[in-house]
């Protein structure tokens, strides 16, 4: 009952020694800081690094430039003051974009850059090479290459011209090398080519190197560089923006861009004008055959009836029909005209063709089919720019401008129908006029028939004069939609790559870097490297924690000795006294995972410690298989428990004083036997140890490791208390396993850890208590380090 007492309270302890450390985890900023501070030489040398990268970067990278216009656009829409226009617009009655929308679709078009890239030459780069990398050069060229002609599609070709002496150049391409003089002509695989020298510059390089691509790459790239925006919609302006890495060749493509769209805009007004003067000009020529053929039967009618004058009687009646004359007149100028259109609109040859809107003033009606007819003919051309004529939108313009063809054909047939009612009626007022005036003589009447046709005639050659002149004004004042506010300019600095960012990059990237590292170390590495890897692995508790030894000796605790690490053991000796509170409890065994990890200078250094209290100790090496506590303490291990258990040697032969401390005293291994285990199941070791608990005050066992073999579980069965050591960075995480093992299934009695070897340096989680408040009182010659957030601690006294 005892004894099971003892061993609930060894119980709690260890639970309270487990829930100290676990209480101690956490997010223990002190500890990053403090294990960041321990790798600062790596945060120097890739912060150093990331900033010389970054510097490199900047140096050496190309920057892009960005080039800005606006244009503002005559948009009817928006402009428009008829009342209720805000209203229409707002419910969307009328489905047509704005001419905004259509000017930005105008200028992301492909034909538009494609005359852009052939009138700049944008397929051909110029670069020259430098200490570093090779620059591109655009305006200020001493040369140019003028292609004569070229292919439409070819793969990029790469030339090199070397300028020599006397100017002589050679030029070199995939294994061709050609020598010539300025302004030769060069039959190349992708076409005939001209060498053109540029006097204003001097020649600033020996060699340039050229590209050239075909014209759709060229323009497909420009495309992509080219951004085109609407900024405002309540505004009918828009801008354009390019990137480049040259801001005088990125402001010469953007301007040009806006020069072949004003002239572009101002081309095509101007066809639908130079229709009109077109149609004009030749109806000017059949009214002048007409009219010179009336004057001409007017002057052989005079000359055939000697007719000088008319009569007076003749002057009356041309005066009581002037009024009558005069309208009819009118109408039939009017009907010839519409019959004009009507035969020019069943002509097929001019489906295509615009009809001219600035003949028949007088019909509102007319003249907006016209316009809308026309505005839709020139949408249908702007399209087929870019499109072919199985493109649904064409084939629905197509639909449309025959609706409105017929029409047109419908409203002329309706408004010379209306005319020729006009003129019958006035026939008819003009009948009875003519019947009265029978008697004139029939000659006079006559004339007055030539009289008329020549008034008709003159009438609608006026008509025609007036009207060419009218659309030549009106070619002179036409202007583009749109109006250029600002021109392409480039801005000041580059765009990228952006210095600040780039150098905030650098100096993340020297920090993180790093700290991934020590992080990922930490993560996955496969060895023990701080508490919480013990913590996260097993449930035993750790007692202690002893230093790393620096002196490399085997004894390190002494009478008078108080460096840390004999701090430690004495450490280790006080909690053993609540490991070892039964009654009887005395042996405490020792073993590990695998060799190396310090058994054997833990085994002696607490028999020492323990010794020291004045306190007979007993230390055994029961190692059979790899001994090294008699080799490190140089004795003779020709006699110990391997020849005490067969028979060979007796017990006052194998105790042997350690000449450490006259307090402690030693059983070596002895030889190594064939049979390690077999000697541990003998009943003379069970009989040994029970008379060695009779004999000393503490029993420190050294066994091999358990991880191994099975030798310190055969022993487990003489020992009070388990003390399983650790060592930190030579420990694997896994080995840790056996210890959770041996601690649930109670294999070893009151096994508890002790972790070898820490170092105190920040970050590792040790040392809290052990390792920076000893020596002070004590005579140490070495004063104790601090690190950085290191709190001063008070003396621990025993």
């Amino acid at each position: 009952m005892i004894e099971n007492m003892h061993t609930n309270g060894a119980s709690r302890n260890n639970q309270t020694f487990s829930t100290e450390y676990e209480n101690e985890e956490g997010l223990d900023l002190r500890k990053v800081v403090d294990k960041m501070i321990r790798y600062w030489y790596l945060f120097v040398i890739f912060i150093g690094g990331g900033l010389a990268c970054a510097w490199l970067y900047m140096r050496y990278s190309t920057p892009s430039y960005k080039i800005s216009a606006k244009v503002i656009v005559q948009d009817d829409k928006k402009n428009s003051s008829l009342p209720g226009a805000e209203i229409l617009q707002q419910l969307e009655i009328f489905s047509n974009k704005s001419n905004v929308d259509n000017e930005v679709e105008i200028l992301k078009s492909r034909s538009l850059m494609e005359k852009v890239v052939r009138d700049l030459d944008l397929n051909v780069s110029y670069f020259v090479e430098g200490r570093v990398k090779k620059t591109e050069q655009f305006v200020r060229l001493p040369l140019r290459l003028k292609w004569l002609y070229i292919k439409d599609t070819l793969n990029q070709a790469n030339y090199v011209i070397d300028i020599l002496a006397d100017n002589k150049l050679s030029l070199s391409t995939r294994g061709i090398q050609r020598d010539a003089a300025w302004n030769d002509t060069f039959h190349l695989p992708e076409g005939i080519v001209k060498i053109e020298r540029n006097e204003l510059y001097p020649v600033t390089s020996q060699e340039y190197q050229i590209t050239v691509t075909s014209i759709d790459y060229a323009v497909g790239r420009y495309q992509k560089l080219l951004d085109v925006s609407i900024p405002n919609k309540q505004a009918s302006t828009i801008n354009l923006s390019l990137t480049n890495t040259i801001p005088e060749k990125g402001e010469m493509i953007l301007n040009k861009l806006l020069e072949n769209y004003l002239n572009a805009s101002v081309e095509d007004k101007n066809r639908i004008v130079d229709s009109t003067i077109s149609f004009i000009d030749n109806r000017l020529g059949i009214v002048t055959t007409e009219l010179t053929s009336v004057e001409k039967d007017i002057e052989q009618f005079k000359q055939s009836n000697q007719l000088a004058d008319l009569s007076e009687q003749s002057k009356l009646l041309v005066s009581n029909t002037s009024d009558n004359m005069k309208q009819l007149t009118e109408q039939q100028v009017r009907l010839n005209v519409v019959e004009s259109l009507e035969q020019y609109m069943r002509d097929e040859q001019n489906a295509r063709r615009v009809v001219p809107s600035s003949l028949i003033v007088q019909d509102p009606t007319f003249l907006g089919i016209v316009e809308k007819y026309n505005a839709l003919l020139l949408e249908r051309e702007r399209l087929l720019m870019s499109n072919t004529e199985s493109n649904p939108v064409v084939k629905n313009m197509d639909l449309q401008l025959s609706g409105l063809r017929a029409d047109l054909r419908n409203n002329l047939a309706s408004l010379k129908q209306g005319i020729q009612v006009s003129i019958n009626e006035l026939q008819r007022n003009t009948g009875s006029i003519t019947q009265k005036i029978r008697e004139v003589p029939g000659k006079e009447r006559i004339f007055l028939d030539y009289s008329r046709q020549q008034a008709v005639k003159q009438e609608l050659y006026l008509f025609l004069l007036k009207k060419r002149e009218e659309s030549a004004i009106s070619k002179s004042s036409n202007i583009a939609i749109a109006r250029v506010v600002d021109s392409g300019k480039s801005d000041p600095f580059p765009f990228k790559p952006k210095g600040t960012l780039i150098y905030i990059i650098g100096f993340i990237a020297g920090v993180v870097i790093p700290s991934i590292w020590i992080y990922l170390q930490g993560l996955l590495g496969r060895r023990i490297s701080n508490k919480q890897d013990i913590l996260n692995n097993t449930p035993v508790p750790i007692l202690a924690e002893i230093g790393h030894n620096k002196e490399k000796e085997l004894i390190v605790v002494g009478r008078e000795s108080r460096t840390p690490i004999a701090e430690q053991f004495r450490a280790i000796r006080t909690n053993l006294q609540f490991i070892l509170s039964g009654e009887g409890d005395k042996v405490v065994m020792l073993t590990s995972s695998m060799s190396g990890e310090g058994k054997s200078f833990v085994a002696t250094n607490l028999a020492a410690v323990l010794s020291l209290s004045g306190k007979k100790v007993l230390l055994m090496e029961m190692d059979l298989r790899k001994p090294k506590i008699s080799e490190m303490l140089e004795f003779n291990n020709s006699v110990g428990f391997s020849t005490y258990v067969i028979g060979k040697s007796t017990l006052e032969e194998i105790i042997k004083p350690s000449g450490i401390s006259d307090k402690l005293w030693l059983i070596p291994s002895g030889p190594i036997p064939p049979n390690p285990a077999e000697l541990l199941l003998l009943d003379k070791t069970n009989r040994l140890f029970a008379h060695l608990r009779t004999l000393f005050d503490y029993i420190i066992v050294d066994t091999a490791p358990i991880g191994l073999v099975t030798d310190a579980q055969l022993l487990g069965r003489f020992a009070d208390a388990t003390l399983y050591l650790v060592r930190q960075g030579y420990t694997y995480k896994q080995q840790l396993n056996i210890t959770k093992d041996l601690y649930q299934h109670r294999k070893m009695p009151k096994i508890n850890l002790i972790v070898n070897d820490v170092k105190t340096g920040a970050g590792y989680g040790y040392g809290y208590g052990y390792g920076y408040g000893y020596g002070y009182g004590y005579g140490n010659d070495q004063p104790p380090k601090k690190g950085l957030f290191k709190k001063s601690r008070k003396p621990v006294t025993k």
